[in-house]
């Protein structure tokens, strides 16, 4: 059984957005990439110093001081999949991408990348947590503040993707995310 997985970060600085932007465009050493496959990455937008832009742009000027200024998104499959490197692989990314848009309104979605130079293959995404009707940053209109909130999201995103092969994730699990620094 394979696992639609969907993992989300708020950003509250552009610290936090030029760190996250530094990693996925790998203008620092990323021990858990292999540098001879960094070529098969797709960038929406070509540059980190152009991701910033975009989402400094997007931003309103008015905020408040704590607020959410993005959200990155991690979204993969489980590494045993039969849909890595098939038509599924494409499908699941566009449907990916395409579910990314209908949760926050296309313009909210920045820019979004898909590595392929780690062990599994995932798109991460770039989300400025703007409230259409309002104009302002509004984090938790669209991502809540309870872990009912996430796992509805997971359990929504699965079902977007269920006719690839992948089923939701355990429902409940206490699993917590292992960052990359907590391996190396």
């Amino acid at each position: 059984m394979s696992f639609a997985i969907l993992r989300i970060q708020k950003l509250k600085s552009f610290a936090d957005v030029g760190g996250s932007l530094s990693h996925n465009y790998r203008n620092r050493e990323t021990l858990n990439a292999d540098d001879a496959r960094t070529h098969l990455n797709e960038h929406e937008l070509d540059t980190n110093e152009k991701c910033m832009t975009a989402i400094r742009d997007r931003i309103p000027e008015k905020r408040r001081k704590d607020a959410v200024l993005c959200i990155e998104h991690l979204i993969t499959a489980s590494p045993e999949w039969d849909g890595w490197g098939t038509e599924k692989e494409t499908a699941f990314f566009e449907q990916s991408k395409k579910w990314l848009e209908n949760k926050y309104g296309k313009n909210n979605v920045v820019s979004t990348t898909i590595h392929r130079d780690e062990t599994t293959p995932h798109l991460v995404a770039y989300v400025v947590p703007v409230d259409e009707e309002t104009g302002r940053l509004n984090a938790k209109k669209y991502i809540g503040g309870s872990r009912h909130t996430l796992s509805q999201m997971q359990t929504d995103f699965a079902v977007e993707v269920k006719d690839l092969g992948l089923d939701r994730g355990v429902q409940g699990s206490k699993a917590k995310h292992t960052s990359i620094q907590e391996y190396y």
